[in-house]
């Protein structure tokens, strides 16, 4: 039998812990705080939240062979006969006692990580851009140490849950871990740093995402800097030099700080910009290797910058950056861009961008359209962009301005919040091309898929953005005649 991922003397004093049947030992293989995903030897972690209690789904676990399951403290008070009961009757399983099983989570996963100490730990959060850049450095570290030799987050499992549940995902050989760091609310950055706490952390940017929820960039930036609260002398953090926070976020820093962007000088960074080809990516050198980038936008030009300024610190070579970066694949839903046939029969360029949403991608997104001047007819969906709070009318007026700088020539616009740009380009005297739907129902889809058939030119570009809960990827099916 393997060695489990921790014994139940490591558990019990990481999660402050108390077994409630009195078992020696503990074995278990994998975490999951869903019992769906609960396999033999797993340890399930049932959550509470606002409109759900895991500790009703304990049951199923242990139907599929849990061998270790939490329970918060005040739960098994309430309900002390049942949860004895269980104990008792499934004496092979851990049943430990925890205060808070979320913490408890998080706990566990700190003790699992520490025990690692040889693991180069990375972080990765910002407002945008993250997911793409844990990508770029997932593949440039593959290049260096070999597939089998990093751990990373799978997906976005980026969260006060998902973040453990990634750490757990090291089996103990590999070289480096590089690991998302996502938030909801206050403090999640710093409950979960405190989980990995990185040696190298990198981030992409201060921009508007969650300002809702936190109310200013300045609080956000508040947040973001908790991922550098664990970073040891001997480590470093990177930070864009052109973001007006990137001085407030390494106030506290006690390792090296190190700026990157396209304004640091090439003696300084290694890296010369050279050309920029549109829809094929750009082009640049990095100590005299020439990078065919494909991923396209100056945006990630810019985390492209951020790995290469990591992989200088920790001494990759660059033949292995090169490599790393030319093998990068789009991120599902971010900036796929794709040749398509219409239902009309003409080709046209789609560019698909529809994983999220927030001002500072979806105006760089639009300025980027707008740089292609290639293009014969530009044409643009545009969905909500959540969680802006009391910003939110202001942001999407202010995207009305993105889009009439672009000459785009025909804009379909969904969502209530999006009413706010409608109104702005009507102001602007953006008539007869701007057109809005209220909500993202399957019969406004069909009927925009309708429109954009009967106004596309051969090789027109068309853009989808907005916020995921918009779905308007489901238009791209439409646009080529296919059903929902």
């Amino acid at each position: 039998m393997k060695k489990s991922l921790l014994n139940m003397e490591q558990l019990l004093s990481a999660v402050k812990g108390r077994a409630l049947n009195n078992k020696k030992d503990c074995y278990f293989e994998k975490v999951a705080t869903d019992s769906r995903e609960v396999v033999e030897n797993t340890l399930f972690v049932p959550l509470i939240g606002e409109n759900q209690n895991g500790h009703k789904y304990i049951p199923q676990a242990i139907e599929k062979k849990a061998s270790v399951v939490f329970i918060n403290n005040d739960e098994y008070a309430v309900n002390k006969t049942c949860y004895d009961k269980l104990a008792e009757e499934n004496a092979g399983i851990a049943f430990i006692c925890v205060e808070n099983t979320l913490h408890a989570l998080q706990d566990a996963a700190e003790a699992y990580v520490a025990s690692f100490p040889n693991l180069i730990k990375i972080s990765i959060t910002g407002s945008s851009g993250k997911t793409t850049t844990k990508e770029l450095v997932v593949s440039v570290l593959r290049e260096y140490f070999g597939e089998e030799n990093i751990a990373y987050t799978k997906g976005n499992f980026n969260s006060e849950t998902g973040l453990p549940l990634s750490v757990f995902q090291i089996k103990g050989n590999e070289k480096a871990g590089i690991f998302e760091m996502g938030m909801n609310r206050v403090n999640e950055i710093g409950e979960i740093s405190k989980v990995l706490k990185s040696q190298y952390g990198i981030i992409t940017n201060i921009g508007t995402a969650h300002i809702g929820l936190l109310g200013s960039r300045k609080n956000i930036a508040e947040e973001k800097r908790k991922s550098f609260d664990y970073i040891p002398a001997d480590g470093a953090v990177f930070v864009p030099a052109d973001d007006p926070y990137a001085d407030y976020c390494v106030e506290r820093v006690c390792g090296k700080v190190v700026k990157y962007g396209k304004n640091i000088p090439a003696s300084v960074s290694g890296v010369e910009f050279l050309e920029d080809k549109g829809l094929l990516g750009c082009v640049f050198s990095y100590e005299n290797q020439i990078i065919n980038f494909p991923l396209i936008g100056e945006y990630n030009y810019q985390n492209a910058l951020a790995v290469i300024a990591l992989a200088r610190e920790l001494k990759i070579p660059a033949a292995c950056v090169k490599a790393g970066l030319e093998k990068m694949k789009v991120v599902s839903g971010r900036m796929d861009s794709k040749k398509i046939s219409l239902k009309s029969g003409k080709k046209i360029m789609l560019i698909s961008d529809c994983y999220n949403a927030n001002p500072d991608s979806m105006g760089k997104v639009i300025d980027f359209c707008g740089k292609l001047s290639e293009k014969s007819r530009k044409i643009f969906v545009l969905g909500d962009m959540k969680e802006l709070g009391s910003d939110s009318k202001s942001a999407h007026e202010q995207i009305a301005e993105k889009i009439i700088s672009s000459e785009a020539e025909f804009v379909y616009l969904v969502g209530e919040e999006m009413k706010n740009c409608y109104k702005k380009l009507v102001s602007e005297n953006f008539t007869g091309r701007a057109f809005y739907f209220a909500d993202n129902s399957d019969e406004n889809f069909e009927d925009i898929a309708e429109k954009i058939n009967e106004v596309s030119e051969e090789g027109a570009l068309i853009l989808l953005k907005g916020s995921h809960s918009m779905a308007l990827e489901k238009i791209e099916n439409l646009l080529a005649g296919g059903s929902l």
